[in-house]
């Protein structure tokens, strides 16, 4: 099968949301199917290897006008066009998200090929977030206009959650058959228990940690999104009762500086390490140094599937998590501890029962691991993908 896939999302970074195009595309092309992606990023294209993704900076109008980074709105009218021209070569298009699906509507009625989007999240509730003012609250309602729109003129949508599909069929009225859940996933093959007792020492030693020190990881964006600063904020008081901590936050994004400064005037600087963002093949190294990882989420009525979950659990990890959708099978699956969504005492009561019992932090690693080979590989998903694709090419 040829289906080309498209996003705006800059390949060229280490997040989340690369990952899961990346993962799912090679699955695809290790199963025999021409995957070909068009994507964005703010190096030369070939930094992002074997992808092919176009790099809209690279256009001739952009050196023109001395742009260094391509404008959101001309790489969607590029995409827009090129579409047109490239479309009868392929079978299905997939769509990473609501504003490709967008993009692609015109020229795929032109063709008569079918069009999957798949979702991730429900960008107009995280939109709101963001605040309360008139121009927010009229973007969210812009957002929700061009969704609704997403899932109506597609063919299928793949939902990462049961949340977002139900989202979608009481919010935008959408036929409930036209929805399949694919869960995100990990690499089982590079997420994995290390032994290596070297290695973890040399990172250890690299990074200012004791022997002795208990590490508690967050790994992601610090963004509005997360629970970074409800972490930050029980510190003071932990530390009175266990002193050798550090807390390991490896990621970057808009409130890192803020992060910061607030640790500064908490004065547990000491306890804090920020790694800013790291290679991805260097992320399961960070994982195993840690005891505890931390995975704090905001509200959402559609849920979170957060990649780096499975990827914590992937490597044997006791997880602490915010009691929301999305995420209850952490303590159902007696992977992890659950605490409401800023419930100070909550968390730090969670992290201390983890810190003081080694034989459940190890227990709960060993139920999580065997969760996340049994239900929540790529290659699972990648299957599922594939079945979706069959059905309608």
């Amino acid at each position: 099968m040829k289906v080309i896939y498209i996003t705006l999302e800059n390949l060229s970074l280490h997040k989340g949301s690369v990952v899961h195009i990346k993962e799912i595309v090679e699955g695809l092309r290790r199963r025999g199917h021409q995957v070909e992606v068009i994507g964005s990023s703010h190096h030369l294209f070939e930094k992002i290897g074997h992808f092919g993704g176009l790099s809209f900076q690279t256009l001739f109008f952009s050196r023109f006008l001395g742009m260094k980074r391509q404008p959101y709105i001309l790489s969607s009218l590029f995409l827009f066009f090129y579409l047109f021209r490239i479309l009868p070569r392929y079978d299905v298009i997939y769509a990473r998200d609501y504003h490709t699906a967008l993009i692609a509507l015109l020229p795929r009625l032109l063709h008569h090929k079918k069009l999957v989007y798949e979702i991730n999240g429900i960008a107009s509730e995280e939109q709101g977030l963001k605040g309360d003012s008139t121009l927010n609250r009229m973007l969210v309602l812009t957002i929700q206009e061009a969704e609704k729109l997403a899932t109506k003129f597609s063919d299928k949508i793949i939902s990462v959650t049961p949340y977002m599909a139900s989202y979608l069929i009481d919010r935008y009225h959408c036929q409930a058959d036209k929805i399949e859940i694919v869960s995100n996933g990990v690499n089982l093959k590079k997420f994995l228990s290390i032994e290596d007792k070297p290695l973890l020492r040399s990172y250890r030693e690299r990074l200012g940690i004791s022997s002795e020190e208990f590490v508690i990881l967050f790994l992601g964006n610090l963004n509005l999104t997360q629970g970074v600063e409800d972490l930050i904020q029980v510190v003071p008081s932990l530390v009175k009762e266990i002193n050798l901590i550090k807390f390991l936050i490896v990621g970057d994004g808009v409130l890192k500086d803020e992060l910061k400064k607030k640790v500064d005037r908490l004065g547990v600087s000491k306890h804090f390490i920020f790694t800013g963002m790291v290679d991805y093949d260097e992320v399961p190294i960070y994982v195993n140094l840690s005891d505890i990882c931390v995975l704090l989420k905001r509200k959402l009525k559609s849920g979170w599937s957060p990649i780096k979950l499975f990827e914590y659990l992937a490597c044997g990890k006791p997880v602490i998590a915010s009691r929301v959708e999305g995420l209850e099978f952490i303590e159902a699956e007696g992977a992890g501890r659950l605490v409401e969504p800023g419930d100070l005492g909550g968390l730090k009561e969670a992290l201390l029962e983890l810190l003081e019992d080694s034989q459940k932090r190890t227990e709960m690693g060993r139920k999580g691991l065997q969760l996340v080979r049994e239900r929540f590989s790529w290659d699972t998903g990648t299957l599922k993908v594939e079945k979706i694709l069959h059905r309608l090419a």
